[in-house]
């Protein structure tokens, strides 16, 4: 046991010294909310190809000293992103090649097999991915913008929302709030037995696409500046206070620009106001067809004043183009064409 805590200790400590590295802290202040996995692999110059893979989720290689991953192109963009962290964990710590199967996504990352056996090198690459994309500082960031207490973090519907903010997947998402201790292992185990199409289709409601394979981001106030990065089909579902008695209005005209499509809005009385007239909720849902990408600024204004300050105003980036497709990741292989000319 002592051999397997020296282990998991050196996959975190690797895991908080490419952090270091790469300056995370600073970035998630300046709005990304999520660690940039792939930009990392650019960085250490491991070449990372995506592929239809025949049951697995990814690989690492080796090859005398020469280092490379391989994420496959049947998984959504969280998952694509775990199975990246857990590659490049391997290529940092200085593993064998591996193939990896699902059962990375299925098991906590910090125990044994049930029957007594475990996989050094797989539990180490399973702590690096957990630490690397979901450190403890970057979940409190996200409660204390959010206004998430811990208690608050054992419904579904919102940690599947901290997941995407997170860019994990949601069992890994589950996994790293037992680990950090804001829920024990019994509740781990009731969240992840939630059929993630049951929350989609509880924030999605009453709107139903035809297919729930894509995830659904609820957007409030609280996201001002927020990255949203996910899939080409993710639906977006803004909720914002509207204060229509005083003739403001909320302008949604980027959602459209960016390549979302409003495919339902409403209004209804906030139930905590009592003045006739006075504060409601305004309800978008928007989906991204194929694709949305773009920076949306939603404003809320009284439509005859033409110049002036917005009342109220979110300002979103959006990069809604995942999952990677087939082939080496964009940005080297931008990096690689611009090698040859």
């Amino acid at each position: 046991m002592a051999e397997l805590r020296t282990a998991i200790l050196n996959a975190a400590q690797a895991a908080d010294r490419l952090h270091l590295e790469y300056d995370t802290r600073a970035r998630a202040d300046a709005g990304e909310g999520r660690i940039d996995v792939f930009g990392m692999l650019v960085q250490k110059d491991i070449p990372t190809m995506f592929q239809k893979l025949d049951k697995l989720l990814g690989a690492f290689l080796d090859e005398d000293g020469s280092k490379g991953v391989i994420v496959t192109t049947q998984r959504q963009l969280p998952v694509q992103r775990y199975t990246a962290a857990h590659e490049l964990g391997h290529a940092m710590l200085g593993h064998q090649p591996s193939a990896d199967l699902e059962d990375i996504l299925a098991r906590s990352p910090f125990v044994d097999h049930e029957d007594g056996r475990y996989d050094m090198q797989e539990i180490q690459a399973n702590v690096f991915a957990s630490h690397l994309l979901i450190p403890r500082w970057l979940l409190v960031k996200h409660m204390q913008r959010q206004g998430w207490s811990a208690s608050e973090l054992t419904n579904p519907d919102i940690v599947y929302q901290l997941s995407l903010r997170l860019g994990a997947s949601y069992a890994a998402t589950c996994h790293a709030l037992t680990q950090n201790k804001v829920c024990g292992i019994g509740m781990c185990d009731q969240l992840l037995a939630v059929k993630r199409r049951e929350i989609k289709e509880r924030l999605a409601a009453p709107y139903e696409p035809a297919d729930w394979r894509r995830d659904v981001w609820v957007i409030t106030e609280r996201d001002d500046g927020i990255l949203l990065e996910g899939s080409k089909s993710d639906l977006v579902v803004v909720k914002l206070h509207e204060h229509s008695g005083s003739g403001y209005l909320w302008r949604l005209d980027d959602l459209e620009r960016a390549g979302l499509a409003v495919v339902k809005d409403s209004r209804a009385a906030d139930p905590d106001e009592d003045l006739v007239g006075g504060v409601v909720f305004r309800t978008v849902i928007s989906e991204a067809i194929n694709g949305a990408l773009g920076r949306v600024s939603l404003r809320e204004v009284r439509p005859w004043q033409a110049t002036g300050q917005p009342l109220h105003s979110v300002n979103l980036e959006v990069d809604l183009s995942g999952p990677e497709q087939s082939g080496l990741y964009k940005a080297q292989r931008r990096k690689a064409l611009q090698g040859v000319a």
